[in-house]
């Protein structure tokens, strides 16, 4: 149970930790030594009596009382959010947003949630670009971007959004030997290696949307390896599974500008609203995956 906290910067640190995955990027974005982020997470973490994250593989993931803890930094972060955008009076953010994602991220969620974005930038407007070019903001076409792909390009920041997990599928009574494949995947996704190593051949059909290939599959019988959290809302999908636990691969969505932008107005007003739409960089898309997602 914590009992106190010695600032607010402590909790901070949490959060970078957490969407970065490292000490070293979290001291980056934080402005602070890499020494100053272990010395904070191990002053909370020797508070609670637990560690707050253990190593896998090249990344520091958050333990259950981390998550817990990580639950009470986010809710801090809104609140001080609100408190400094009233004290400064800088709730009307007056200008335009160039935002680049994948189509399925744009129609499942942020087309969605446009109310939220009008509420808070009564007097901004947003362009949101479906597209699959994931250097959109290095070439200047884009302001944010949301990628399931953690860029390592020197002079851009990121933050981690979220998880998303793909799945594999089957409709009722339907062919699980055949699938549909996304049309311009390359080989080393994730996703595309885990249906290659299950159904051992090409896809029979492709489409260039995760909407067209979920509905394919429903039309044809066929099999189709996409997120689970689209795949929730068809219960005619059944996923498959190996020892009763689901096949998954794993990606995450981050949050993409140039690290010269960090205090640009315009970055900041996409940020608070990419941060409402998906309120938890360690749960997943939709929301309601958070424990398979852990």
């Amino acid at each position: 149970m914590v009992k106190k906290f010695n600032s607010w910067r402590q909790l901070q640190t949490v959060l970078c930790v957490s969407e970065h995955g490292s000490y070293r990027a979290a001291a980056s974005a934080l402005g602070i030594t890499s020494s100053t982020v272990a010395r904070h997470i191990d002053s909370i973490s020797e508070e609670v009596g637990q560690p707050l994250f253990l190593p896998l593989e090249n990344r520091w993931e958050l333990t259950d009382i981390g998550k817990e803890l990580l639950a009470i930094a986010e809710k801090t972060e809104i609140s001080l959010g609100i408190l400094l955008r009233n004290i400064e009076n800088k709730d009307d953010f007056v200008g335009s947003v160039r935002l680049s994602t994948l189509s399925f991220v744009c129609n499942t969620y942020l087309s969605k949630s446009m109310d939220i974005w009008r509420r808070e930038n009564p007097n901004a407007s947003i362009s949101i670009e479906e597209t699959d070019d994931t250097r959109a903001v290095e070439r200047g076409q884009a302001d944010v971007a949301l990628r399931l792909t953690r860029p390592d390009t020197p002079g851009i920041s990121r933050f981690k959004v979220s998880n998303c997990r793909f799945g594999i599928f089957t409709p009722s009574e339907g062919d699980p030997k055949r699938w549909i494949g996304y049309a311009s995947a390359n080989a080393d996704l994730p996703e595309v290696q885990l249906a290659h190593a299950h159904f051992k051949c090409e896809p029979t059909l492709r489409f260039g949307s995760l909407a067209a290939i979920i509905q394919a599959s429903l039309s044809t019988g066929m099999s189709c390896v996409v997120p689970t959290c689209l795949a929730r809302d068809h219960p005619e999908l059944h996923q498959f599974t190996k020892g009763n636990k689901p096949v998954t691969a794993h990606r995450e969505l981050w949050f993409l500008f140039y690290e010269t932008r960090k205090n640009d107005l315009a970055i900041n007003a996409a940020r608070d609203w990419v941060k409402a739409v998906f309120p938890s960089p360690s749960g997943c898309l939709c929301g309601r995956c958070r424990s398979e997602d852990g």
